[in-house]
């Protein structure tokens, strides 16, 4: 048989597991932020600088204090008319378990993060699919 096709038959399950692995951080990174502000703790923190990003608009960063310690959370939401100002006091979710730390705001959204990851794992998925079911055939 041909070594080439030996070599690409190889590639199959590792796009494979590797599309899959897409899929559900994908699924994890877009529902982190209702999962945060449901199941996380409330507190009050301080707005201590407004990042700009040059085509994507303004996102705060918050700064606030649990009983583990001080965090900074910068916000991935950015938006052209921003509602926050530095100093503003703003209510924070968080959610801390081992090294699991997540942070929110009421108005974060998930961005286009879990889409891209999306389209990425369905794209290695269909590629790396055929080939594995190849291999564990045992056509090749």
């Amino acid at each position: 048989m041909n070594t080439f096709v030996q070599n690409i038959l190889q590639f199959g399950p590792l796009a494979s597991f590797f599309g899959a692995f897409l899929l559900i951080l994908s699924y994890q990174k877009k529902h982190e932020i209702e999962h945060t502000i449901k199941k996380g703790k409330v507190t009050e923190g301080t707005v201590i600088e407004i990042r700009e990003h040059q085509s994507r608009g303004f996102a705060p960063v918050v700064e606030f204090k649990t009983q583990n310690g001080l965090y900074k959370h910068y916000s991935s939401s950015f938006r052209f008319s921003c509602r926050y100002f530095v100093g503003q006091k703003v209510k924070i979710y968080y959610y801390i378990y081992r090294s699991r730390r997540e942070f929110a705001l009421e108005d974060d959204t998930p961005g286009t993060l879990p889409e891209s990851l999306l389209k990425w794992g369905v794209v290695l998925c269909l590629i790396g699919m055929p080939m594995l079911i190849i291999k564990v055939i045992g056509l090749f």
